[in-house]
């Protein structure tokens, strides 16, 4: 008899505790609320590619759990790039259904992959999230397009400092006057050879002296440059800014040193333009010149 009065305790503890399981599940069960993205004409529902700079439109609606009815609370959106999130907005919503439509600027380098996630949560705070993949593009923009600009190095009567907003050059006095203009100038180095510098480049500020010099100058451009693979042939072809972006985007030198004909190398001004220059003589020496064609945007 007392083998049997175990045994049914024994069943008895066990279902106890299996009924105490159930309970503990059915106290917090995952019911999440409802997100998905809504189609329209002028809005972004699916993974997209834009131009860099734009805006674009995301419309979301959010709606509460079937089985719990919970309102949503609060719609979280953030932007994210190389697993770094680099913007987050919250927005309160106390209702449901909520919507939202969310404007964005693109980014302005082309190229760059972000994902842009929105993720809801009710007033039980369950949550659900959807995400939308962007990417950046370049833009086919208008160009400026300036040919056989010769440029005198710093011993050389021909001005030295070049203007990529109007195809000029200048020579120093001038350039003293336009500081503020000027992107880049032309000098034959000891060491570099033919050499294509910022005002702000150490060794231009050492090259360029004198009353109207660059040490005496109060705005000293900081263009940046690239190396390019570029032919000539491929530069001649250029006809809008998508391959000006494309190339000069990521420049950070300060100069381009060695040039040859033939050269194409690319440029930032520190107004945000992008540029392409193409070396198409040289005549050496601290005397010499170097004439180039530049095409930038406008």
């Amino acid at each position: 008899m007392k083998k049997i009065m175990y045994l049914a305790g024994f069943v008895l503890l066990t279902t106890a505790l299996f009924f105490t399981a159930c309970s503990t599940d059915d106290e917090n069960p995952d019911l999440p609320p409802g997100i998905s993205f809504v189609i329209g004409d002028t809005l972004v529902s699916n993974d997209a590619t834009v131009p860099v700079g734009s805006t674009f439109s995301v419309k979301v609606l959010c709606e509460a759990n079937a089985t719990s009815g919970a309102i949503i609370k609060t719609l979280k959106v953030s932007r994210i790039t190389n697993n770094q999130v680099f913007s987050e907005n919250t927005f309160n919503a106390d209702n449901t259904p909520f919507t939202a439509i969310i404007t964005f600027e693109a980014l302005p380098d082309p190229g760059i992959v972000e994902r842009i996630e929105f993720t809801a949560t009710d007033k039980d705070g369950q949550t659900a999230s959807i995400d939308i993949q962007i990417t950046t593009e370049a833009v086919a923009g208008p160009i400026d397009s300036f040919t056989m600009r010769v440029l005198g190095s710093y011993s050389s009567a021909t001005g030295s400092s070049f203007a990529s907003i109007n195809g000029n050059v200048y020579t120093l006095t001038e350039a003293f006057n336009n500081q503020a203009i000027i992107d880049f100038m032309y000098w034959f180095g000891a060491s570099t050879n033919a050499t294509i510098g910022a005002p702000d480049d150490p060794n231009a500020n050492l090259v360029f002296t004198g009353t109207n010099g660059l040490p005496n100058w109060n705005v000293k451009n900081g263009t940046r440059f690239k190396v390019t693979t570029l032919t000539a042939v491929e530069f001649d072809a250029v006809e809008n800014a998508t391959p000006c972006i494309e190339n000069a985007t990521g420049a950070d030198q300060t100069r381009m040193e060695a040039l040859t004909v033939d050269k194409v190398f690319a440029f930032v001004s520190v107004t945000g333009k992008h540029g392409l220059i193409k070396v198409v003589g040289i005549n050496e020496g601290p005397a010499g010149d170097i004439t180039i064609d530049v095409k930038v945007e406008k």
